[in-house]
């Protein structure tokens, strides 16, 4: 048994959708089980909706809904005939009523925008994805069946980024889902769950890879496969910059430590679960599927660079804590830090020494009187508009590589981060407007040679997958939005 994720950019026109249905009956020996994201930006243009409305910008709500369901209407109607098109028109437009009647409930303002009901909304789009998905694998001549991933996925109550409750979902994966894939094709929406009392939840952005990690583990899969745009996990951003290298194996805390530093291939949450049991993760491209991918798992062999991918995030405030007496150590001040994280869900710890503590907090959602929340306990200093870089390899656990970025990024105002013991990353504060130049001289210095066992070259779809509309829809509607995505990017900047 496997567990197969399509991603939105796989799943974005018919043509697409035909191609994951043969890749699917590719692998129809090994029993998949298949998840599937929205398809390409529909979750942003849902979320578009509710800020209109939110404003009571009704007409504008109204007519991106429009938009929205003609869209996924052409799609299934492009793709399936007339027995398989049925149920899915009905599941369209009673999802889209729902809708309406909600907007037009915030706009009129009968209802408040809540974490509750974004969560609802942004859950359309994996929910229409996968029974659309669902019946076009019939149309295909495989037998699949639609499962609802909000009566198997249970969370808390953490609207908008939930945390999945572990075993109660485990349970409830293990008693049905085996059960219906031993002679069908089983397709669940990924990125959504519910709580135990039946209230929609979303695991955050990026969460379809999270829910194939679940299932994956739940049924004991023999692989995971994250399919996506690119090739596999890359060593930096290639539209950042071109060239790059494709990473043919990692493993599980390499991969872990680029998702949680910045790497948008894989949700931050998705490594746990496989790990645990050992299930490889495989990571390849839907527009090339002969290719190889990147596989994440138990490592086979050393690789003999130091360094295999530089990830980074930006726009971020980066705190330093420092005890301002000798008397009491850092570690007395643990329950305050803990409080912070917990209150500022962007918050991150970064690094922690005998002298000091390094906390991060997104840009965006960084609270400017969050240092009163340490007075008279430690001293402060606050960097904002900083980028962490993060260089990741399993080398590094014994390597000291601190006097090479030392003397390599010498001329620039940068802040390398005490390395915690037994880590594979090492971390790297500069300032926004260095980022570029930092990120040059790394990549000088780490890839300029790189081991062949390890490193391949990639090979990119260069266009990103728009909805082709049929002739009679376009005469139906004139403005049709475009579902292209551009394409993610892997262990990357």
């Amino acid at each position: 048994m496997i567990v197969m994720k399509f991603g939105g950019a796989s799943l974005a026109s018919p043509a697409s959708i035909r191609r994951v249905a043969s890749i699917v009956l590719s692998e129809v020996s090994r029993t998949p089980i298949v998840v599937a994201s929205a398809i390409g930006d529909t979750t942003d243009h849902l979320l578009r909706i509710l800020e209109h409305a939110s404003r009571a910008e009704s007409y504008l709500a109204w007519k991106l809904q429009e938009q929205l369901r003609t869209c996924h209407f052409c799609l299934a109607e492009d793709l399936l005939g007339e027995q398989n098109l049925e149920p899915v028109d009905q599941y369209i437009r009673q999802v889209f009523r729902d809708l309406h009647v909600r907007v037009l409930e915030l706009c009129e303002g009968e209802r408040t925008l809540t974490p509750e009901l974004r969560d609802w909304v942004a859950s359309i789009g994996e929910r229409l994805s996968s029974r659309i998905l669902a019946a076009a694998l019939r149309e295909s001549g495989l037998p699949a069946m639609h499962m609802d991933a909000e009566k198997l996925i249970f969370t808390d109550d953490h609207f908008t980024n939930a945390t999945p409750l572990y075993w109660e979902t485990y349970a409830k994966i293990r008693w049905s889902v085996p059960f219906a894939a031993r002679d069908r094709v089983v397709v669940l929406a990924g990125y959504i769950g519910a709580t135990e009392d039946g209230r929609t939840t979303t695991l955050g952005r990026g969460g379809s890879d999270l829910t194939a990690s679940l299932v994956g583990a739940a049924v004991n899969a023999e692989e995971i496969q994250v399919w996506k745009d690119v090739d596999g996990m890359l060593t930096w951003d290639p539209r950042k910059k071109s060239g790059g290298y494709r990473i043919k194996n990692l493993t599980y805390e390499e991969a872990d430590e680029l998702a949680k530093a910045g790497a948008t291939i894989l949700h931050p949450e998705t490594i746990a679960p496989a790990q645990r049991l050992r299930i490889p993760l495989i990571i390849r491209n839907t527009f090339r599927p002969e290719g190889e991918g990147t596989r994440i798992g138990v490592p086979e062999a050393n690789c003999s660079s130091p360094v295999k991918s530089i990830a980074c995030k930006t726009n971020m405030a980066v705190l330093e804590l420092r005890s301002p007496t000798v008397e009491k150590s850092l570690a007395s001040y643990s329950p305050v830090l803990e409080r912070v994280c917990r209150e500022q869900k962007s918050a991150t710890l970064l690094a922690m020494s005998d002298q000091a503590i390094y906390l991060a907090i997104d840009g965006n959602g960084c609270n400017p009187n969050l240092k009163f929340a340490f007075d008279q306990c430690v001293e402060v200093h606050v960097r904002t508009n900083q980028a962490i870089i993060t260089l990741v390899g399993q080398t590094l656990k014994r390597l000291n590589i601190a006097a090479r970025l030392s003397a390599l990024l010498a001329q620039r105002p940068v802040l390398i981060l005490p390395q915690t013991s037994g880590s594979c990353a090492v971390r790297i504060v500069a300032p926004q407007e260095d980022l570029a130049l930092c990120t040059e001289l790394l990549r000088r210095a780490f890839f300029a040679e790189v081991d062949s066992e390890f490193f391949a070259a990639p090979e990119f779809v260069p266009v990103a997958q728009p909805v082709a509309l049929s002739p009679a829809a376009i005469r139906a509607s004139r403005e049709q939005l475009a579902f292209g995505k551009t394409p993610a990017f892997g262990g990357v900047i």
